[in-house]
């Protein structure tokens, strides 16, 4: 099972507004370029994200007369350099379609797009706040100023884009998505909170609210969050992963309906819970079954291995438990799985290896409190800047 990590998480939830933006304009350009069956075509290949076969079919196309006609002309080379990745050459037509009309604030903003795709940050910048009164613009010039390393302006431009489009929920979701990259989670569980209900079919909305819970530490918050995503999309594979991790994570046994979602993708994960679920309960044939179904796991399943070493543990089998813990220890030398070992040794009167296993303990401990000082350091930070 993958450990949730938030940069790929955001490559998951939201689709970002740069190619929406530079492509919306395929829909418009179609009526100005009719009068050419060749242009028309290349429109709809376009539209259909048949790049190449659009390029080919506008070789040897002559720019047409008449200022809209020339825009969408550039517009529609500049959709398919975009498509073919060209993004340098996205932005040049964008500039081109620009130049024949400098105040038009739709045109603006599609070239700052095509600049945000090639990596020409400031020249975005200056044209986006052409459209800075939408909320496209708005979206757009968050994710430029978020790519710029401006954090604070990013929020400012999307909580513009919310208050402009409130019934728009990608623009809740960009904010929220930004509050939680830069480790504000308690800001980001609030816009989410509040967004939730005006947006009840949505599951990608409670997907991030679990992450920012998960990240906050509420853990039976983010299960049920999570859960409440599948109920909505049980295809979305990953959220499973991310819902599993919360459960493990979390001090007390998870939510029925959490447990029977980890049951149907994560076995292993499934088969601790209900370890843990059997050690509390005092239930023997429980636990036998899933004891039996975690030997059954890869041995390279650090989840498995660390169960049942918990299990031989709680037995007092410190042979067994010195065994799978030493495994364990390999496949996840977290601070409290070196302390586990080292009560196992201490337990077989094995001295010197449970003091080695105390010091790595400490230096992993070390290591984790400066990434938590890290971490809470940018969150403070942050939140002051908001303020």
């Amino acid at each position: 099972m993958r450990r949730l990590r938030l940069g790929q998480f955001a490559q998951v939830i939201i689709v970002g507004t740069i190619r929406s933006t530079l492509i919306f304009v395929l829909a418009t350009v179609i009526e100005a370029l009719a009068q050419s069956s060749s242009l028309e075509q290349a429109v709809r290949f376009a539209q259909e994200q048949r790049y190449a076969e659009a390029r080919r079919v506008l070789e040897g196309s002559v720019e047409p007369e008449g200022i809209t006609q020339r825009i969408a002309f550039h517009r529609l080379k500049a959709a398919i350099a975009s498509g073919l990745g060209e993004t340098a050459a996205a932005a040049n037509e964008m500039r081109s379609a620009l130049a024949l009309a400098p105040g038009d604030a739709g045109l603006q903003t599609a070239t700052a797009a095509a600049e945000l795709q090639a990596g020409l940050l400031d020249d975005a910048v200056a044209h986006a706040q052409g459209g800075a009164g939408t909320a496209v613009g708005q979206a757009l010039l968050g994710d430029i100023q978020e790519k710029r390393g401006q954090y604070l302006e990013a929020v400012k431009a999307y909580q513009a884009a919310v208050a402009l489009a409130p019934d728009r929920e990608q623009y809740r979701v960009a904010l929220a998505l930004e509050l939680v990259q830069h480790h504000t989670f308690e800001p980001a569980i609030a816009v989410l909170e509040q967004a939730a209900p005006r947006f009840p079919k949505s599951a990608r909305l409670r997907v991030l609210l679990g992450v920012a819970q998960y990240a906050a530490g509420r853990y039976e918050d983010a299960e049920a969050a999570l859960t409440d995503a599948l109920d909505l999309a049980p295809e979305l594979e990953r959220v499973y992963g991310y819902l599993a991790q919360a459960a493990l994570e979390a001090p007390s046994p998870p939510l029925e309906r959490a447990l029977k979602a980890i049951c149907t993708r994560e076995p292993v994960v499934c088969s601790a819970l209900q370890s843990r679920s059997a050690r509390e309960k005092g239930d023997a044939g429980l636990q036998a079954l899933a004891v039996a179904a975690l030997k059954r796991a890869p041995k390279n399943s650090a989840i498995a291995r660390c169960e049942l070493g918990k299990v031989y543990q709680a037995a007092a089998q410190w042979t067994e438990a010195r065994v799978e813990f030493e495994a364990c220890v390999q496949l996840d030398p977290s601070p409290q799985n070196h302390y586990r070992l080292g009560l196992v040794y201490n337990r077989l009167d094995l001295v010197e290896l449970a003091q080695k296993q105390m010091e790595l303990r400490k230096t992993a401990e070390e290591r984790k409190a400066g990434d938590t000082a890290r971490r809470q350091n940018a969150v403070q930070a942050f939140q002051y800047l908001i303020k």
